[in-house]
């Protein structure tokens, strides 16, 4: 009798501490904290970065040389951003389109050439930002990715992760240094929990910095950033309000907002910084007030306030230690894409946004250069210059 007594309270004691370490260390899932990487460390104007979207499937088409003329402009990053899309908004699945988004051997190839000098030139290799977006195939009215409302949330969050796992293995095997998994997602970002097992799939894949691009007026709802190691936005923001722009009346309108951001990151966030992930404003008349819109004054080019939008964001945010880097929207993607002071897109190409581009990068490489290590953005205050 004693004997049983004394196996019920050996098992009862085995129980006990299978509970415990169940609560301790969790019931196996890929979320759990011991699964992030530690985090790699991150200074101020690491990534001084201009953007190329990928729109062709074509084997031949001449993406490498965009990526050199993105090298001339003093860049020493560039952001390579790969579509998936989806019919419309209801949709629950993406696909590649092959006319458009390159192979993965097209793909792995062309990392690949950005990562390395250029024995030509001499001209360094580029680090590598990759962010895969979301586009739809044939949008209804307004629509956009910011808008998305499947019809079964499950079976899109399933499409999308496949998605996403897909280029994170190819941004592993090709040792990109920072991948961006998402962008402007803003009907889906209050699911935390969908965004989190989201993120362990993709540590599970990649070993390198994550971040997500909020939209420019969504960075604060998105609970999830601690599960993240930047920070990402856009720049978007109404800065002239019906006023002709100038140089200063946009480095005034921007003190509020950097004060705002700079708080917000301060009080939640401190140790990630931020990284602007879309950097850019129409050659158009309406650039300050509308950079969102590129629809707004198609036919009408002002080659000067878009290259004082560039002045005073340098202007405002290029000494911020808070902030990891910058990437300008967007480099030309085809040959017979119009370039120069005509050409009412975001491209900077032969406009004096160009110039203002150089000038700042030159500028914040010769500082890089001559920073102490102990340099980083572990804190800075929302103060506006």
């Amino acid at each position: 009798m004693r004997s049983d007594k004394l196996l019920i309270l050996v098992v009862f004691l085995l129980a006990v501490a299978g509970i415990v370490a169940y609560q301790l260390f969790g019931n196996g899932s890929t979320s759990k904290p011991a699964d992030r990487p530690p985090q790699i460390p991150s200074k101020p104007r690491e990534f001084l970065g201009i953007t190329l979207q990928l729109h062709s499937g074509s084997e031949d088409h001449p993406y490498e040389q965009y990526v050199r003329e993105i090298a001339e402009t003093g860049a020493d990053t560039i952001s390579i951003t790969v579509c998936g899309y989806q019919e419309n908004v209801s949709s629950t699945s993406i696909f590649i389109d092959v006319r458009k988004t390159p192979s993965d051997k097209r793909l792995k190839e062309l990392l690949r050439y950005c990562r390395q000098a250029d024995p030509k030139t001499g001209k360094p290799p580029l680090k590598v930002v990759l962010m895969v977006i979301v586009l739809l195939e044939h949008r209804r009215g307004e629509e956009w990715r910011g808008t998305i409302e499947p019809t079964n949330w499950n079976d899109w969050w399933s499409a999308y992760t496949n998605y996403v796992t897909h280029y994170a293995k190819i941004a592993q095997e090709t040792g990109v240094e920072v991948m961006l998994i998402g962008s402007e997602l803003v009907s889906t970002e209050l699911q935390a929990d969908r965004w989190k097992r989201l993120i362990a799939d993709v540590r599970g894949a990649y070993k390198g910095r994550l971040g997500y691009s909020a939209n420019w007026d969504h960075y604060q709802p998105i609970t999830w950033w601690k599960d993240l190691d930047i920070i990402g936005m856009t720049t978007y923001y109404n800065l002239s309000k019906g006023k002709k722009p100038n140089v200063e009346l946009l480095k005034e309108a921007w003190r509020p907002i950097k004060e705002k951001i700079l708080t917000w990151r301060n009080a939640n966030y401190p140790n990630h910084p931020i990284l602007f992930t879309e950097v850019g404003w129409p050659n158009q008349v309406t650039c300050a007030e509308y950079p969102w819109n590129y629809y707004e004054a198609a036919d009408k080019p002002d080659p000067k306030a878009q290259a004082d939008c560039f002045e005073a964001f340098f202007a405002t945010w290029m000494d911020e230690p808070a902030v990891v880097g910058y990437l300008v929207w967007e480099w030309r993607n085809s040959p017979g894409q119009e370039v120069g002071e005509k050409d009412t897109s975001y491209v900077p190409c032969k406009k004096p946004a160009e110039q203002v581009i150089r000038k700042h990068y030159r500028a914040a490489r010769e500082k890089k250069t001559t920073a102490t290590p102990a340099e980083g953005p572990a804190e800075s205050q929302p103060t506006s210059r």
